[in-house]
């Protein structure tokens, strides 16, 4: 059992250093389109780790990824954004993995994707006070549900692969 425990948390490490350095690569190019549009494929090891480890193990990989991400690529206002919308479209990508056994991998992921972005942007809207910055919403989910769909791809051929003897109980 402790055996175990040790193995689930030295995955959940590689799979943060793993989001992490995505993260930190797609800093490296042009937002997509629009300021703040990128492609989130460090959010395929987070959902890898909440569908191997657990739920818990999988919100520890976005605290760690966000944190140190943002730290090393130097964009420490993306804290104050990532987090409380990392953690609450996690926490409902979460609940249909879990509890709405019927949902697709990229169903999950778009509306994850999606809800990530307005919380983000509605969050920026807030702390600078303009609410001009509302009008990127429709575009900015598109590109965002596009993105979900590729995550969930990815994810999907990722979980395919996978023996069922690594599938907790997903």
């Amino acid at each position: 059992m402790r055996k175990t425990k040790i193995l689930k948390v030295c995955l959940a490490g590689v799979f943060a250093t793993l989001a992490t350095l995505t993260f930190m690569l797609e800093n490296l190019f042009p937002p997509i389109i629009l300021p703040g549009a990128r492609m989130g494929l460090s959010h395929v090891f987070i959902l890898l780790s909440v569908l191997l480890l657990g739920p818990w193990h999988g919100i520890c990989v976005l605290l760690i990824k966000t944190l140190v991400g943002s730290l090393f690529s130097g964009n420490l206002s993306a804290i104050m954004y990532s987090i409380p919308s990392g953690l609450i479209s996690l926490a409902i990508e979460i609940i249909f993995i879990y509890y709405a056994k019927k949902t697709s991998l990229l169903s999950i992921s778009v509306f994850g994707a999606v809800l990530n972005i307005i919380i983000q942007t509605a969050i920026f809207c807030l702390v600078t006070n303009t609410l001009e910055f509302l009008v990127f919403i429709p575009y900015l989910t598109i590109i965002s549900a596009v993105s979900g769909l590729l995550v969930g791809f990815i994810l999907y051929l990722i979980m395919k692969k996978l023996p069922e003897k690594y599938l907790t109980g997903v």
